[in-house]
């Protein structure tokens, strides 16, 4: 008898967590369908205000390329933009594979533009500069490749996939945000570091190599 109602007792419990579980599951569904509703919604209004931006960037005044969705949003946006505006001699190679400006290459003087987003640490016991990504499950960063690896890489992939030899030397054009010393990563020459004067590094950068 009291073994009969120890089993009801446990059947009633696993079929009250299948009902919790059931009901866990439908109410995170319904949160990521309205967080995917709202995201959805914010890109869709700011279509208008990313299409006048493009409509009035020195970027279109000057290529005349016609606007794709979200054109205005990238990175290299902000930074062909930068550099039209300054008449700075760097010169922007597409990608015969890609329509997007995100993945062509900028290069002055046979040196590649390394437009970079990830952290950078220096390796005092090796002297090195050491490429990172943030890892989620480590809840820190991750070393990926040394600097010098880094920038061969890049050099290699750019000549690979423009079809020719575009350039045969880099640097990396970085936020200081992204480096952990920042008067260390000024004496890097592989480095232009900014902070909000992206435009004056680039400026001071076609000017010492061209005096070089």
């Amino acid at each position: 008898m009291f073994a009969n109602e120890i089993a009801l007792i446990t059947k009633g419990d696993s079929k009250m967590k299948k009902i919790l579980r059931k009901i866990g599951d439908f109410f995170g569904t319904l949160c990521g369908i309205v967080l995917l509703l709202i995201v959805g919604i914010c890109l869709v209004l700011s279509l208008p205000f990313d299409y006048i931006k493009y409509k009035r960037s020195h970027y279109y005044k000057t290529i005349h390329k016609k606007y794709t969705l979200f054109a205005a949003m990238g990175s290299y946006f902000e930074l062909y933009n930068e550099i039209i505006k300054n008449d700075l001699p760097i010169k922007y190679f597409s990608n015969p594979n890609e329509t997007s400006l995100e993945y062509g290459w900028f290069v002055y003087d046979n040196t590649l533009i390394i437009s970079n987003v990830f952290s950078f640490k220096y390796n005092f016991e090796n002297c090195q500069w050491n490429y990172c990504v943030e890892d989620e499950e480590a809840e820190g960063e991750r070393f990926i490749m040394p600097l010098d690896e880094y920038i061969e890489t890049e050099i290699q992939e750019a000549n690979q996939l423009a079809g020719e030899v575009i350039c045969d030397k880099a640097v990396v054009l970085i936020d200081a945000s992204c480096i952990e010393n920042i008067d260390l990563a000024k004496k890097e020459k592989r480095f232009l570091v900014y902070d909000d004067n992206r435009e004056d590094v680039l400026i001071s950068f076609c000017k010492r190599v061209r005096n070089v």
